[in-house]
């Protein structure tokens, strides 16, 4: 995944709170990522593994400067006759699994927090397994942040960051009525975002492309 450095992206930030602190500056503006990845679930990253026999649960590792929020898409593969059989896993209320199923070929999974997923029915042996995991930047103190979404939402998710920074009562840029607007913006923003994800679900184009996701 393409990361860019965080104090790159403050410059118009920097423009309209003058005299704000540049560590209070970042961290408004990661705050801000942060929640439009939590609300939007916009910011992917896909990464692959491998079953083992008699295992459910799955840990999909670390990264330091990203913590995963979320699992969008599985596909499983089974090696036949030194043929593949691909099909994907599609997400279910893991309360309505049964327990006494034997293990076999998993059909199914459901994000377990933090980091992990679950697959049922327990697999019988070794599969492939490639999936979309849904991510934001670690904490609000990282010094990278994903390129993704600031393609598309670089003004709103600045929106964001100045809502909150004009908000701050008793310094020299608070206005609440600005940061009122802004927020409609950032908000207006998040929907938006939101409509893409749903729109590309629909259409069937969570092609699931595997690469390592501990850097």
């Amino acid at each position: 995944m393409s990361l860019v450095q965080v104090n790159d992206q403050l410059t118009n930030i920097a423009q309209i709170v003058r005299r704000c602190p540049t560590v209070t500056l970042r961290r408004a503006f990661v705050r801000a990522y942060r929640e439009f990845c939590e609300q939007t679930k916009f910011v992917t990253v896909n990464a692959a593994g491998t079953t083992t026999a008699g295992v459910a649960q799955y840990d999909m590792g670390s990264d330091p400067y990203l913590e995963i929020i979320g699992l969008r898409a599985v596909q499983i593969t089974q090696t036949i006759g030194g043929r593949d059989q691909k099909w994907p896993a599609l997400p279910s209320d893991p309360s309505t699994w049964n327990p006494n199923l034997p293990q076999g070929r998993p059909t199914v999974f459901a994000y377990v927090p933090h980091g992990q997923f679950a697959l049922h029915t327990v697999p019988d042996g070794e599969y492939g397994i490639a999936y979309t995991a849904v991510v934001q930047p670690k904490s609000e103190n990282v010094s990278w942040v994903p390129s993704a979404a600031l393609s598309q939402f670089s003004n709103e998710i600045e929106a964001g960051a100045l809502a909150y920074l004009l908000r701050i009562p008793g310094e020299p840029w608070t206005d609440p009525n600005m940061a009122e607007r802004h927020d409609r913006d950032f908000r207006a923003g998040i929907a938006n975002a939101k409509a893409q994800v749903q729109r590309n679900h629909n259409m069937g184009s969570q092609r699931v492309r595997p690469r390592p996701f501990v850097r």
